[in-house]
This record gives C-alpha cells, sequence and structure tokens, in this order.
C-alpha cells in the first residue's frame, strides 16, 4: 500500500476525528511535508479534509469522497471481503461510460468470482431496455457487482429481486425513509424513483448455464437538477446517515449475502420472496403496460415463485415475466 492509500484508510477510519500529522507520516513512511501535498492532493480530488491546529488532519462525517480503500475498509466490516483475497477485484474510478460495461468486460474475462466496481460519474450509465441512468459527479451511488455463480438460467430473475430487497434494506438501516419495490427492478420513495437495478448475465452456451451476473445499482443521493424527462418521477435519498463509501460498502455486502441465500436453498429464496412482497408497490394495484403497440391493464395479484407478476385481466390471469410497467394510467 503507498502512502496516499495508506493516509486515505487511516482517515477513513477516524472519519470525524483527527489525526495527527506525526501519525499519518509515521504509519505512511513519509515526511510531515508529503502528508501535507498528499491531503491537499485528496482535496483537490473532492474529499472534505480539515486541518486543526495541534490536532492534525480530519476526513468530515459528510464527505462524498470515494476511494477502494475506503469501500475495502467498511465492505470488510460485512465480512463479504478479506483484502487478502485475490479473487475479488475493487475498482474504483472517477469517471466512466459505464460501471455496467466496465463488469461485463470482467465477467468475460473469467478472472474473478467476485468484483466491486464503481464511479463518481457516469458518462453512458445504463438503465433497462435501453435507458440511461443520469449519473451526476459526487451526488450518487454508480455500482456494478459482478458475481460468479454457474446456475441455472432460471435463477436469473430471482436474482434482480433479492437485489431490491438488499437495496431496500440498506436505506431502512440509516435512514426513517420506507422504500418500496416497482417491479421488477425499481426502488421508490413518496411515489418517486430513487434508485434502479439493472441485472445481465454472462452465459456459457455450451451447457446453457449462467456463469455470471452482473448487477448494476443507480441511487440518487443528493442530485438537485434532474433532466426534463425525469424531474418529475425521480427523487434524492437526502438524509442518510452514512458516507458514499460505507454506503456502497453496505450495499455490495448485503447483496452478496442474498445472493448467496438465494442460491442456497429453496427456504432462502422463499423468504427473500416474502420480504420483496411486502415491499412491494404494485400488489393490489391496477397496472398499465404495452406489448406490440397494445396498452393493456390489470390488477397486480401475486408475484410468483419464479419473481414474475401475476395481474388479473378482464381476458383472464395473465404473467408478466419481463417488461415495463406503470401504476399511473397517463404512462
Amino acid at each position: 500500500m503507498n502512502a496516499k492509500s495508506k493516509i486515505i484508510e487511516m482517515l477513513e477510519k477516524n472519519r470525524g476525528n483527527a489525526v495527527s500529522g506525526e501519525r499519518l507520516a509515521e504509519e505512511a513512511g513519509v515526511t510531515r511535508a508529503a502528508v501535507w501535498k498528499i491531503v491537499k492532493s485528496l482535496c483537490d480530488e473532492g474529499y472534505s479534509i480539515t486541518s486543526r491546529k495541534n490536532k492534525g488532519y480530519m476526513l468530515e462525517e459528510k464527505s462524498t469522497g470515494i476511494s477502494e480503500e475506503g469501500i475495502a475498509l467498511y465492505l470488510s466490516e460485512t465480512g463479504c471481503y478479506e483484502p487478502s483475497d485475490a479473487d475479488f477485484g475493487i475498482f474504483v474510478f472517477d469517471e466512466i461510460d459505464s460501471t455496467q460495461n466496465f463488469g461485463k468486460k470482467l465477467a468475460v474475462e473469467g478472472k474473478l468470482n467476485r468484483a466491486l466496481v464503481t464511479a463518481d460519474s457516469q458518462t453512458a450509465g445504463r438503465g433497462r431496455y435501453g435507458k440511461s441512468f443520469y449519473s451526476p459527479g459526487s451526488t450518487g451511488i454508480y455500482m456494478s457487482l459482478v458475481i460468479r455463480v454457474d446456475r441455472d438460467i432460471k435463477d436469473f430473475i430471482s436474482i434482480t429481486f433479492a437485489t431490491a430487497v438488499a437495496v431496500a434494506r440498506v436505506i431502512e438501516r440509516h435512514s426513517d425513509l420506507k422504500p418500496m419495490i416497482k417491479w421488477v427492478n425499481d426502488i421508490w420513495i413518496d411515489d418517486k424513483k430513487a434508485a434502479g437495478i439493472l441485472t445481465e448475465a454472462v452465459t456459457d452456451f455450451e451447457s446453457g448455464m449462467l456463469s455470471y451476473v452482473i448487477i448494476g445499482i443507480g441511487m440518487n443521493l443528493t442530485t438537485e437538477a434532474y433532466p426534463d424527462d425525469l424531474k418529475d418521477i425521480a427523487c434524492s435519498i437526502e438524509d442518510m446517515d452514512i458516507s458514499r463509501n460505507r454506503l456502497i460498502a453496505e450495499i455490495a455486502g448485503e447483496v452478496f449475502k442474498v445472493s448467496e441465500l438465494l442460491l442456497s436453498s429453496e427456504e432462502g429464496k422463499g423468504e427473500l420472496l416474502s420480504e420483496y412482497k411486502k415491499r412491494s408497490l404494485v400488489l393490489g394495484k391496477n397496472i398499465y403496460w404495452n406489448r406490440g403497440g397494445v396498452k393493456y391493464t390489470g390488477k397486480a395479484v401475486d408475484i410468483n415463485d419464479e419473481g414474475n407478476l401475476v395481474v388479473d385481466t378482464e381476458e383472464g390471469t395473465c404473467i408478466l415475466n419481463s417488461g415495463e410497467i406503470s401504476v399511473r394510467p397517463d404512462k
């Protein structure tokens, strides 16, 4: 670990408390002058670090900077990561076209069992059905998780609903909010979208099995200005008592845990599906969707064991296994 990485790690460990320049210099193996230069460069990169006379340097509780060192520190606390794990990669970018694109590249290479990819901003963030995901710098969470699964393709949609449960759990843990899940992959708060999930797969064509899943998660935290097509349907989660580094790590840790539970037993899958239904935004409501240019409507009555939406219509029961739905008739 180089001097800059060591200083970031120490400041993260003591977030909200001052660390003396002398101690930072000793731990990083550099001079006090070198510490000052490193701290200045971190401030230029977006870290909120204050200097207090006779006390040292303090990383502010609300500092929004993200780093591999900070994420690794908090991810270790979840029990899902060890720094010595050579099969786990953490990749942090200031800017990237899409964390999902980079995650798919890692999956195709097949060198890692798990990976976390995150960025401060995305220039071409992706949502479902080719839609873009608005990803301005320093105001949100943009991350992708790569997981080797070696499972039957039928488990694919289950991983999406398990991820939605994981994200909702973390939001509830650090706020007084009550996130709801709009089938199949959106997190809504107060009738607006706060986060989205995009799940993609890399398949072994010979066996027909899933070899990797790539789970993209985007969350609005402090975004204020949205494009015209989003300003009426998107919202930000502004009152979470957590840094972006810790939030990214906790979401990753929770997703790894629910994925393992989901894939290890039918009982675990049932528990997650039950939790998903309790948070459902659509069950018991009339919903609307388009198929082949024709608009349909019906009442969402259940989510089956495969994660499909069961809808009662005038023509009978309809099973939706994919597609965009709305709870608003004009959408």
